[in-house]
């Protein structure tokens, strides 16, 4: 590859659209070298035609969320916060796993847009949990937001008003920051949910009440979702890791129908879910 420091910002930008998930580290380190480039990154996730493009093109909002994730200043604030909404209405998951730790690093700046989020029930009640989850992965770095942060998440949870998935996302931060002012709600809310399993086999249980008493224990809280390190993507053993795996799928799956429709689930993930397997093909839900 052409030394990066000698390339111009337009050729910066187009590898973004052209080299899939095999973007040199060095070239994330380039665009942290030039600020003048968040705009254009941006633009790339704020605009909705390009988290349902195809290969290649599609990955260019993963790398410019990351590369914006990196930055973390109150420039990244509203377009991360779109990239939270476009991500999950088109389950990108190489975003949203990563988006409470992104937040995280942006800090205080996105609290009030997180919360904005996570109240307006118009939004889904995923993109909604994901503003619940950044706002948790920040009052981790920040003490002197913990109270207001695990307040709010708490009053949701409690809530029996709001949609059950919801609650269950919430009653989670809650269980894995070990918040010992929700543990009788949280063993509640778990006998409830095993009590709906019992009469629905179907049902997607959260947690159990015994899982609740478990995990207090344990005394150990689950906090890798918020701390995870979003750049390691980027780290060479990683991306050649990447790299075996999409060529066993592709092999596996080389005899195999493709999807047939945008809502049919993937058979190529054992959760049952459309996930990285199948990077994004199948277009928005």
């Amino acid at each position: 590859m052409t030394e990066v420091r000698t390339m111009t910002d337009e050729k910066l930008v187009d590898l973004l659209f052209t080299r899939e998930d095999r973007l040199p580290k060095q070239v994330v380190d380039e665009f942290l070298r030039r600020p003048s480039l968040v705009p254009r990154l941006a633009g790339i996730v704020s605009d909705p035609y390009n988290w349902n493009e195809p290969l290649p093109r599609w990955w260019a909002v993963v790398h410019a969320v990351y590369i914006l994730g990196a930055v973390a200043t109150q420039e990244t604030v509203l377009p991360l916060l779109k990239a939270l909404r476009y991500s999950e209405a088109c389950e990108n998951d190489w975003v949203t796993e990563d988006l409470p730790a992104i937040f995280g690093r942006v800090g205080p700046a996105a609290v009030k847009g997180l919360k904005g989020v996570a109240a307006d029930r118009t939004g889904g009640w995923l993109a909604r949990a994901l503003a619940l989850e950044g706002l948790a992965a920040i009052a981790l770095l920040h003490a002197d937001l913990d109270e207001e942060v695990f307040l709010l998440i708490r009053g949701y949870f409690e809530d029996s008003g709001e949609e059950r998935p919801f609650r269950q996302m919430a009653g989670h931060i809650l269980l894995d920051f070990l918040r010992t002012e929700s543990r009788e709600s949280l063993t509640a809310f778990g006998g409830e949910e095993r009590a709906l399993a019992d009469k629905d086999a179907a049902y997607r249980i959260a947690f159990t009440d015994s899982d609740v008493d478990r995990e207090f224990r344990s005394r150990k809280q689950a906090v890798e979702l918020y701390t995870r390190n979003w750049l390691l993507f980027y780290e060479p053993d990683v991306m050649a890791e990447r790299g075996k795996r999409w060529d066993d799928e592709r092999r596996e799956r080389a005899e195999e129908p493709g999807h047939a429709t945008a809502s049919e689930l993937c058979p190529f993930d054992t959760t049952g879910k459309r996930k990285k397997c199948c990077m994004g093909k199948v277009g928005l839900a």
